[in-house]
């Protein structure tokens, strides 16, 4: 298991949307002592999200979703802040693209730690998307390598066995991936010579 990045608390900053003015007091003097540079967002404010490495919105007052929908497709962190944990309040934090909850009262020790967890789940959604992502490029890619497969058999009157050999191998000596070297095979970019395989 690998450790995530602590973000950047001195240059980067947290985003504290719609917040009920009490709530705001709490969050700031918690968040001025852990060295938090926060600022403070209402109803879509047009603001830009550059250095925002995560954001905490209260649920209550929400009236901000064009500014989640921007911080969801950049992939920072939410946190949603509630007084109840109802199962309501939960589902609709996971609506908005909240990956913590923060629940009243709040405590230096309970921002910390939800706003950590907030970071190194959505690292963690991040990673997972990419590997989800290559896999399935992987998964688009094997026709193509049965069809090279099936080509080399016939050309080379070759099993199965043999064939897929023989491109690994070639795709170790040309230095490229065997989905890369299938797919230009198919295209007939590269027609492997016996000499080749």
């Amino acid at each position: 298991m690998s450790l995530f990045k602590r973000p950047d608390f001195e240059t980067g900053r947290l985003l504290l949307i719609d917040c009920e003015p009490r709530t705001l007091a709490n969050l700031q003097k918690s968040l001025q002592r852990l060295g938090i540079t926060a600022q403070v967002l209402f109803e879509d404010g047009d603001d830009s999200l550059d250095g925002c490495f995560a954001a905490i919105v209260e649920l209550e007052p929400f009236a901000s979703p064009v500014t989640l929908q921007r911080l969801n497709a950049a992939g920072v962190p939410i946190v949603a802040l509630t007084s109840h944990e109802t199962l309501s309040h939960i589902q609709r934090a996971i609506e908005l693209g909240a990956t913590a909850l923060l629940n009243k009262p709040i405590t230096q020790g309970s921002v910390y730690t939800t706003l950590m967890m907030a970071v190194g789940l959505r690292e963690r959604l991040d990673t997972d998307a990419r590997t989800l992502e290559t896999l399935q490029q992987r998964l688009l890619a094997r026709p193509l390598q049965a069809r090279a497969l099936a080509r080399l058999m016939v050309e080379q009157q070759i099993d199965e066995h043999e064939a897929y050999e023989r491109l690994r191998s070639l795709s170790m000596r040309l230095n490229r991936s065997l989905d890369d070297l299938c797919a230009d095979m198919a295209a007939d970019h590269l027609q492997p010579s016996r000499g080749q395989l």
